[in-house]
Parts: structure tokens; C-alpha cells; sequence
């Protein structure tokens, strides 16, 4: 379960978000969830409503910033247990499904610092 936060002081090194969500409104404004790891398997969430004309903004300058980034394509962790689900080596899964776990408690401890 989150936990909602509300911290005013400023933050020296950005906080690294681990998921995001959006709730579309129908007047073009949107709320947006960022997700970050605040200690060790704390998921904390942070809420911002932006109205129509800064989700409008917001959404160009991601387009505009990206323009020339290329796709970076799933995550590794996530293309080798799609490989070795279309592999034949019995053992491919289970070394996949353990690179991903591992993957998945470096995000939960903020990489080992929380």
C-alpha cells in the first residue's frame, strides 16, 4: 500500500521515481502519481494536478525533448524472461524469473540506500 506525503523542503538530488500513474480528467487536466521509493520496501506516492494548460505543456516538451532519443525497448530484465520463455533450456526461466526478482528488490531498497 502507498503511503501519501506531503514533505515542502527542497530536495537536493532528485528523487528516482520507480512508476507513474495518470487520471485523465475530461476538461484536459490530469492528475499525476509519481511513485519513489522512500526506505527500504516503502513505496511512497506523490500527487500533482495539473490543469489543462500544464498537462498540454507538459506533454510537448516530453514530445519535443525526445524527438531524437530512441526507443529504449523493454527493460533487460524483462527481454530475457521473454526470451527464455521461447526458449528450449529448461533452466532459462528460472535464471530470468531470478535476474527480475533481483531486479525488482534494487528498486524497493532505492538501490541498496534505503
Amino acid at each position: 500500500m502507498t503511503q501519501p506525503i506531503h514533505n515542502s523542503r527542497a530536495i537536493r538530488t532528485p528523487l528516482a521515481a520507480v512508476h507513474y500513474r495518470i487520471e485523465p480528467h475530461p476538461d484536459g487536466s490530469a492528475v499525476l502519481a509519481l511513485f519513489t521509493v522512500t526506505g527500504p520496501y516503502i513505496l511512497t506516492e506523490h500527487l500533482f494536478e495539473l490543469d489543462k494548460h500544464l498537462t498540454r505543456y507538459l506533454l510537448n516538451d516530453l514530445k519535443r525533448a525526445l524527438h531524437d532519443i530512441p526507443d529504449p525497448g523493454p527493460r533487460p530484465e524483462a527481454a530475457a524472461m521473454l526470451a527464455a520463455l521461447d526458449s528450449n533450456d529448461p533452466t532459462a526461466f528460472d535464471t530470468a524469473v531470478d535476474t527480475y526478482t533481483a531486479r525488482l528488490h534494487h528498486l524497493w531498497t532505492n538501490g541498496g540506500r534505503a
